[in-house]
């Protein structure tokens, strides 16, 4: 496994004279709400810049980040700092070449777009309409509906009978707080904890899942791959919902186009995951030196990309600070990530997320914003609480 090289204090002093944007940027402009516009101005005046606070490089323009995610860069995942790994352990997602498609394999089929809207459509409308139901008046959105809806879901697809939504959130939110680059050991201390006490629930659960009843990996390998699948489809699905239907609500033109028009509602997700994405951080270690828009990037050196940057990049995207549920090329944004390591779950997340607001809609004439606190965070990106009116 790649160890990150550490650079002498000269050459790190070097770096900030070349790249004096970057220098200047802290970690508070990576994760607090509001300062995308940090982002925005490094993309245009250092898209591949050195970045102190992260002790490593930063990409903020899309091509160089599509670059640096595709097989062909030469770039790993598979490093000792790498804090997905860290956190979630060992899985598809921490691993390179044959062992990450030895991982991935089982689970390809099961989330493939047919496949996704045959076997899980239904049950999660339903499931969607039942949380519903139950709300009434005003409701804070993450605990009555986004948290227990992304939870059940994730239960159904994999298999198993993951009834306290409390908990497995708790896990999940433990597993999010890790994958921060702050030098904090608890963070990391409270993910491991959670991450034994999951592990123990899904082994002993796995002889209920059919998720992957032909494949060859062993119980503790599936668990571990169950593990970011669940991650997906917790976090990021709460993600999506929230930030969707707070767009919306905060353009009632837009509201009043997907009600006149539900089918509208899938461009309104597309948009919304690309002008906020749940995914904000992705992370990769360099092998063999590689050129990105000029900048020379040695061996053995971290890169991260930020999927917001890269996500409002003007040369790929019109007035790309606008929200748009009428923008064609919205799926070009990199919410997913890009080559070998993309999202399994991607048309499950779209789908779940568009049948969510279809219900809610559907149920709900009239909907009212009462409060949002605007999203934020560094790795993982949504409205920590918000209020809506019914």
């Amino acid at each position: 496994m790649l160890d990150q090289i550490t650079i002498s204090e000269e050459e790190d002093a070097q770096r900030r004279q070349a790249f004096p944007v970057g220098a200047a940027v802290t970690l508070a402009d990576l994760e607090d709400a509001g300062r995308e516009h940090v982002l925005d101005d490094l993309r245009e005046r250092e898209p591949v810049t050195w970045l102190p606070a992260l002790g490593g490089w930063l990409i903020t323009k899309r091509e160089p980040a599509r670059q640096i995610l595709l097989p062909k860069s030469g770039a790993t995942v598979e490093a000792e700092q790498n804090m997905v790994r860290a956190s979630l352990g060992r899985m598809m997602l921490t691993v390179d070449g044959e062992e990450h498609e030895r991982y991935r394999q089982p689970f390809e089929v099961p989330f493939r777009a047919r496949e996704t809207e045959r076997t899980y459509a239904d049950p999660i409308r339903a499931y969607a309409r039942e949380l519903i139901a139950a709300m009434s008046g005003t409701a804070e959105l993450t605990e009555s509906f986004a948290a227990p809806f992304a939870v059940g879901v994730a239960a159904q697809v994999i298999g198993l009978p993951l009834d306290d939504v409390r908990k497995i959130d708790s896990f999940y939110s433990a597993f999010a707080s890790a994958m921060e680059y702050t030098g904090d050991p608890e963070p990391l201390r409270r993910a491991e904890a959670a991450r034994a006490e999951l592990t123990d629930l899904l082994v002993q659960g796995l002889s209920r899942s059919a998720v992957v009843e032909e494949s060859d990996l062993s119980p503790e390998e599936v668990a571990a791959q169950l593990r970011v699948v669940m991650f997906g489809a917790i976090e990021t699905i709460q993600a999506s919902v929230m930030t969707t239907l707070m767009l919306l609500l905060q353009h009632p033109e837009s509201m009043a186009q997907v009600r006149a028009d539900p089918l509208l509602l899938v461009g309104a997700v597309d948009e919304a995951i690309r002008w906020m994405p749940p995914v904000a951080f992705i992370e990769r270690w360099t092998k063999e030196p590689v050129e990105l828009e000029g900048v020379t990037i040695g061996p053995r050196e971290f890169v991260g990309v930020s999927v917001i940057a890269a996500n409002r990049d003007p040369s790929v995207f019109a007035d790309p600070l606008r929200f748009d549920i009428h923008r064609a090329n919205a799926r070009h944004g990199m919410s997913f990530s890009s080559g070998a390591h993309h999202c399994l779950g991607v048309h499950l997340a779209r789908m779940q997320t568009v049948i969510a607001l279809e219900e809610m809609l559907a149920v709900w004439p009239s909907l009212e914003l009462v409060s949002v606190t605007p999203p934020s965070g560094f790795a993982f990106r949504r409205p920590a609480e918000m209020v809506i009116g019914f």
